[in-house]
Formats: C-alpha cells, structure tokens, sequence
C-alpha cells in the first residue's frame, strides 16, 4: 500500500512538475531569442513570449521522458534476458543478424536494378518486388512514367531558329523577297 502511494506521488510529479512537497511548479524562464522571431520550429506559428516559453519546457520535458522511456526500456531487457542460457541469447543475436542480412540484400539489389535501367537514384528505393525480375518490371514503369513527366508539353515554333533560307544582306534585299 504505502509503495504505491509514493508511486502516485512520483507520476504526478512528473506530470505536473510540482515539487513532491506541494510546492509550486518551477515558473517558466524567460526567451532569450527575440520575441519578433517567434519561430521555434517547422509549423510553429507565431506564438507569443509566454507561448514559446511553454513549448521550450514541453519539449524539454518530452525529450527528458522520452530518455527515461529508453533507460526503462533497457532495463526490462535486461531483466527478460538475465534467464536466458548462451545459447539463446546467441540464437537471437543470429536471428537479428539474419534479418539485417535479408534487408541489406534487398536494398542492395533495388540500386543493382535502378542502376541497370538507368533509373534515378532518388528513384530506387521506390522500387517494389522480391525478385530481380519484379523489380525490373517495375523500373521499366517507372521509368515510362518518369520519362512521361520529363518531355515538354510546348511544341516548337517553327518560325524561330535557323530557316532554310539565306538570310538577306540589306533592307532591299529583305523587301524584294518579302514581294515575290
């Protein structure tokens, strides 16, 4: 009873960040950036001192829980593989390996293809197929449709650039031809 009681007291301290004591929460720092230039991050609006404040100590909040997460997470593994016998632990260590070695493959063979069919590199990884030959057919769209994208739509002028033609040498010249 009395360990969970604490616990209670531990989560909302943690959510709260009061102090366990009752006291009151830690008051926000002030920005030290510009308050104009209230930009903190990609899709931030504009927020105000007070606003920015408050999204610094979320974030840092976040960050620290989420280094917590990782350390908890850690330690039940630790706690799940202390039973473990040698020969388990290495036959998942190989199991891991083996997954890694099937990934690699697979990734290697998709820049193998792309680079065969003379595909963009940023286009490799969009490649989908077990096979060389599904990969293969599918560059081949790919390929159909990246070169769709890559011709113009405008059709040449076929008044500009070089004519058949020779050029006149004077004004005369150019009206003459103009009249005949």
């Amino acid at each position: 009873m009395h360990r969970k009681w604490w616990n209670l007291i531990r989560i909302r301290t943690i959510e709260t960040g009061a102090e366990p004591g009752g006291g009151e929460p830690p008051q926000p720092e002030p920005p030290k950036s510009d308050p104009q230039a209230n930009t903190g991050g990609e899709g931030d609006e504009k927020l105000g001192e007070h606003g920015m404040t408050a999204l610094k100590n979320e974030r840092r909040a976040n960050k620290s829980l989420r280094e917590q997460l990782a350390a908890a997470n850690a330690r039940i593994k630790e706690f799940e593989d202390r039973d473990k016998t040698d020969a388990e632990k290495a036959s998942e260590r190989i199991a891991s390996l083996e997954k890694s070695n099937t990934g690699n493959a697979a990734k290697a063979l998709r820049y193998e293809v792309a680079v065969d069919k003379q595909l963009p590199k940023v286009l490799a990884e969009r490649l989908q197929g077990s096979t060389r030959e599904e990969l293969e057919a599918d560059a081949d769209s790919l390929l159909k449709l990246v070169n769709v994208q890559n011709k113009p739509n405008v059709k040449p002028d076929p008044s500009q650039g070089k004519g058949g033609d020779p050029k006149p040498h004077s004004l005369s010249e150019a009206i003459s031809a103009y009249y005949k």
